[in-house]
């Protein structure tokens, strides 16, 4: 498989950390996505792993050139879906950062393009894929908590200096869209239920000159099956801090807790129940990685991991997230969408 890279704004290179578990994928070109991108980084990393990607000017000329089966789509958050249709109804399976689009009628018809063209559509929800919080999947999924009944996140990043299409709703999308939809998927990957309700507060105050941009943000949802969950996103983790973020999940069962937080610098996996005290590290498991899975789920090698149906939904819940705190009022769901891919 041929594989070219449009813009780097976000995790593009998760597409190369696979490289060396996926020695039948060629990784050949990329282009800015918008004008005056600086595509070094993706290059450094490439170069780290013995790669040289050909830069084009533009996207059109990138296609028509390399023609590769896999898109990479990492632009400015509020313009992919345009692109995602492009390479899909190109017949090119699509690896995208989130949000894959911004609102729903674009969601909806990106939706039938994927079902109309049989391609692949990823959002690269990087959580579900590091050791931490997979583990505490697994551990859910053996039943070491018994029935979910709550959720708690947390998404804490330092600020930095963020690129000047984040100063802007039209092309950020919004910090729920950005930054708490991974919230959101540690919410479905554990309770494995969708939502029903959901109320989002927002704030750009004293954001350190960021324009529109949200520096918090906070969610409460109402899951099916009676769970609750709630999320906490911030730009305000300190520069010194000894990593960029600071996630953490918390997962009430009815026998047990378990959670993934930080301790000592680490993450580190922590479960009371009948057997465990919560006292030592529970030891985490290695999950592949996402790329790697999702190269292998176009082969028709499926981990259950991840899939498409669980990128719409993702996305959809953020949505509906973002639109609550626009709106300043509750979301109501009557019928959680069924994103069907059969």
């Amino acid at each position: 498989m041929k594989v070219c890279f449009y813009g780097n704004t976000g995790h593009a290179t998760t597409a190369l950390a696979a490289r060396n578990k996926l020695p039948g994928v060629q990784y050949t070109a990329c282009c800015p996505s918008y004008p005056g991108e600086n595509l070094n980084k993706l290059h450094t990393t490439a170069k780290k792993l013995g790669i040289t990607l050909l830069q084009y000017s533009c996207l059109d000329e990138m296609l028509d050139a390399e023609k590769p089966d896999i898109l990479v789509v990492d632009n400015r958050f509020a313009e992919r879906y345009p692109v995602e249709t492009k390479a899909l109804l190109a017949g090119i399976h699509v690896y995208a950062d989130k949000p894959i689009a911004t609102n729903l009628s674009d969601l909806f018809d990106l939706y039938k393009t994927v079902r109309e063209t049989g391609k692949h559509l990823w959002a690269m929800h990087t959580t579900r894929y590091e050791l931490h919080f997979y583990t505490v999947r697994q551990l859910i999924l053996n039943g070491a908590i018994g029935k979910v009944r709550m959720v708690n996140c947390q998404k804490s990043y330092r600020l930095g200096t963020r690129p000047d299409f984040f100063k802007k709703r039209e092309t950020y999308g919004g910090t729920i869209l950005w930054v708490s939809i991974h919230a959101i998927d540690m919410i479905r990957m554990v309770t494995g239920k969708e939502c029903l309700s959901v109320y989002s507060t927002q704030s750009s105050a004293d954001n350190f000159g960021n324009g529109e941009m949200e520096i918090i943000a906070t969610s409460t949802l109402e899951l099916e099956d009676n769970i609750l969950a709630t999320i906490s996103t911030d730009y305000y983790r300190p520069a010194n801090a000894h990593s960029h973020d600071d996630d953490r999940l918390r997962v009430v069962g009815t026998e047990g807790i378990i959670e993934a937080a930080r301790r000592d610098g680490e993450h580190e996996v922590r479960l009371i129940n009948a057997s465990n005290n919560g006292f030592t590290p529970i030891k985490q498991l290695q999950p592949p990685m996402i790329f790697e899975d999702f190269v292998h789920t176009i082969e028709g090698r499926i981990s259950g991991i991840f899939s498409m149906r669980e990128t719409f939904l993702n996305a959809y819940t953020a949505i509906r997230a973002q639109e609550s705190a626009d709106k300043r009022e509750v979301i109501r769901i009557s019928h959680p969408v069924n994103f069907s891919f059969d």
